[in-house]
């Protein structure tokens, strides 16, 4: 026959169509999900939604492959729960369903979003505690669970909490001292560390002593408390100089030519963006991957990026790169609210990966963290600590650091090797 949507003589599979063609239609989705709905007894309120949900984000056998799954589950079990399917193990439901599910049930309110970077956070940590040998693990165990109980009792009562991150790096230089005491001699337990053997652990690293120091006191401290030292053995370690900030910094050169491409209508638009983002306005990887649609006042020019007290406005050129890139995102046809997505990301509802943006600054030949080291280093020796501190959201003490006498002397040379 004569397909009847392409027109080419083909086998008939099934409604005039060629086998391609019928792998593509857009209706197939609807007719499988009605079929899955007469074997269910009976079907869920939710299932129609789910059907249109999915067939919005995804081709046709993508859909179909997402009800297959689901459908299984439910012909098998009807008295299954929306709470149930979101949480079923990895290994009963694909990466794709399961995205889909947990995307679909948060969205109308019939399940909770799960906390996948505290999950993820969990597991590194607890590969922290798994690396240390037994006689010492219990009790770095014990202090990672007083720790983060601290983090979520802080966050509960609107308190500045800890990250994650400095959550590991705790457990992680204790690892790094366990493994050390470990090749050094026999030990059984934190109570026979004594201060030879702490600075001999510090002297290893002296770049490292300051922040080495202050965790080796708060764990020691901790221990003390609980009686599992009789004595501190931290308590009379000196803190190493504060570390200055040691990182890129552009020069006046450097930030022109990139200024100038990323200005130019020949550079692609996310790369404009995310380029500008951060070298005008110190906006951070995470600020710029979470950025949505529904952040943008059209009105005042400002976007509202996450954990920043006021909105930012743009200045006209970052404007217009935001403005280019929206229109190549409506071309996109995606329903994710993010203003950066990608290819896996466009059927999603998802930030893109961290990496993402670095990849797209690689032809600059520069990088987000690059960028917005050098605003905040214009930043903070132009104006004031405190005042960029507000304006950004950040802490005070730690953009300190970007005041040292080493970044303001590196910056005074390139300024006067600079013409005006």
């Amino acid at each position: 026959i004569h397909c009847g949507r392409c027109g080419e003589q083909r086998r008939n599979v099934g409604h005039g169509l060629c086998n391609r063609c019928a792998l593509a239609d857009p209706d197939r989705p609807f007719r499988y999900a009605a079929s899955l709905a007469g074997q269910m007894a009976p079907a869920p309120s939710w299932w129609d939604p789910l059907v249109e949900f999915t067939a919005a984000r995804y081709y046709p056998s993508g859909t179909v492959a997402v009800l297959r799954e689901t459908g299984r589950l439910l012909i098998s079990d009807p008295s299954m729960t929306p709470h149930q399917l979101g949480r079923l193990p990895t290994t009963a439901l694909t990466a794709t369903t399961g995205r889909v599910l947990t995307a679909f049930f948060t969205l109308h309110g019939l399940a909770l979003a799960p906390d996948r970077p505290h999950q993820r956070a969990a597991a590194r940590r607890a590969r922290f505690v798994a690396a240390i040998a037994n006689p010492l693990r219990d009790a770095v165990a014990k202090f990672d669970h007083t720790q983060t109980s601290e983090q979520d009792r802080r966050r509960r009562t609107g308190q500045r909490t800890l990250s994650d991150i400095t959550l590991e790096t705790r457990l992680r230089i204790l690892r790094d001292l366990a493994a050390h005491l470990h090749t050094s001699r026999t030990i059984t337990g934190w109570a026979e560390v004594s201060t030879t053997d702490l600075e001999a652990f510090l002297a290893r690293a002296p770049a490292a002593r300051h922040q080495r120091t202050y965790v080796l006191r708060r764990f020691f401290t901790w221990a003390n408390g609980r009686k599992l030292v009789l004595t501190n053995p931290a308590r009379v370690l000196s803190l190493g100089a504060q570390p200055a900030f040691t990182g890129i910094v552009l020069d006046i050169d450097a930030q022109r030519a990139l200024f100038a491409r990323w200005t130019r209508d020949t550079t692609p638009d996310q790369e404009r963006l995310v380029g500008l983002l951060a070298l005008l306005h110190a906006a951070s990887n995470t600020e710029i991957r979470h950025l949505r649609v529904a952040d943008i006042d059209t009105i005042r020019r400002t976007v509202a990026l996450a954990g920043r007290p006021f909105p930012t406005p743009l200045d006209p050129p970052t404007w217009t790169a935001l403005q280019r890139c929206l229109a190549s995102r409506e071309t996109a046809r995606t329903l994710n609210p993010h203003v950066i997505i990608t290819r896996v990301t466009s059927g999603r509802d998802t930030a893109a990966d961290s990496s993402y943006l670095t990849r797209l600054l690689a032809p600059a030949r520069t990088t987000p963290e690059a960028c917005r080291q050098t605003r905040l280093t214009e930043l903070v020796n132009d104006l004031d600590p405190k005042l960029a501190a507000v304006a950004l959201g950040m802490n005070d003490n730690g953009l300190v650091r970007y005041a040292a006498d080493n970044v303001a002397r590196d910056r005074l040379q390139h300024r006067l090797a600079s013409p005006p």
